[in-house]
């Protein structure tokens, strides 16, 4: 199982460039935008709101209070761990409502990928920016020990979206997921697929000349409620919360045409 890491590390290097460059690709981005934007407070985090002006107040003390209220907006800091963030799909979802970005990933092109957005979009490093690292790594491994530091760490939400499936230990990923979250407060976000029992493969493609590739890099083939609810719940998490996207995602490319996938999204908190 182990080879199956280094499968998605040069995978995932070599599809670096062309990640969502297809309209298909695009397509299933806006609709996990959609997904989770609509389930913004579902999810369970204290986001910035960055509408919150005083337009329209209609008395002093209304616009006192929208005055108050845009400050401590302001004044706030949520933070987000993008987990095998790729070039940062996650991170653009939920850019408008947190302020502190960090991704991990494997991949040191989907790192590089992922730190040439943030700067176009006029992140600082600071604020927006992703290193390459391994939680499944040994804790002595150099893939783990460029992710021990505090900014990696004491989190408000940290998400997978669409990654767990390639992980050889999602059991371990979660418990090293809910450690990095505030205890009490932070969430752990998982989108990932259903299993139905007549899935065989999963090319995951992009690009036909990948799709050979792709599937050596998939660990699971998909995820029943009670496993993954189970594994949030021996991590630590309570409020464990699970739904399934009415509409599935829809393949349009890299061997997968006409392909759909049931997609689920599984939130939990860190206990105190």
């Amino acid at each position: 199982m182990a080879d199956i890491t280094e499968f998605n590390r040069k995978h995932w290097d070599s599809a670096a460039n062309t990640y969502d460059s297809e309209p298909w690709q695009q397509q299933i981005l806006a609709q996990i935008a959609t997904e989770i934007q609509s389930r913004l407070d579902w999810i369970g985090v204290d986001w910035v709101k960055k509408d919150h002006g005083s337009e329209g107040a209609e008395d002093a003390a209304a616009a006192a209070i929208a005055s108050d209220e845009r400050d401590r907006q302001e004044k706030k800091s949520v933070r987000v761990l993008d987990y095998a963030c790729g070039p940062g799909s996650m991170t653009r979802v939920l850019s408008p409502y947190a302020t502190y970005f960090r991704g991990i990933d494997i991949s040191a092109n989907m790192v590089q990928a992922y730190n040439a957005r943030a700067t176009a979009q006029g992140y600082s490093p600071a604020q927006m920016s992703a290193t390459v690292g391994d939680l499944l790594a040994p804790q002595d491994a150099a893939s783990c020990s460029t992710i021990s530091g505090p900014e990696f760490h004491d989190f408000d939400v940290a998400a997978v979206g669409l990654g767990f499936h390639h992980f050889v230990d999602p059991t371990l990923a979660t418990k090293q997921l809910v450690q990095r979250l505030k205890p009490g407060k932070g969430v752990v976000l998982i989108i990932d697929f259903e299993l139905h029992e007549h899935e065989h493969g999963h090319g995951h493609g992009h690009g036909h000349e990948r799709v050979r590739d792709a599937k050596h890099t998939v660990a699971h083939h998909g995820f029943v409620r009670e496993e993954i609810e189970g594994m949030l719940r021996d991590a630590g998490c309570v409020d464990v919360e699970y739904v399934v996207w009415e509409e599935p995602l829809r393949f349009g490319g890299g061997g997968l045409e006409g392909q759909e996938k049931t997609v689920f999204m599984v939130r939990g908190r860190r206990g105190a």
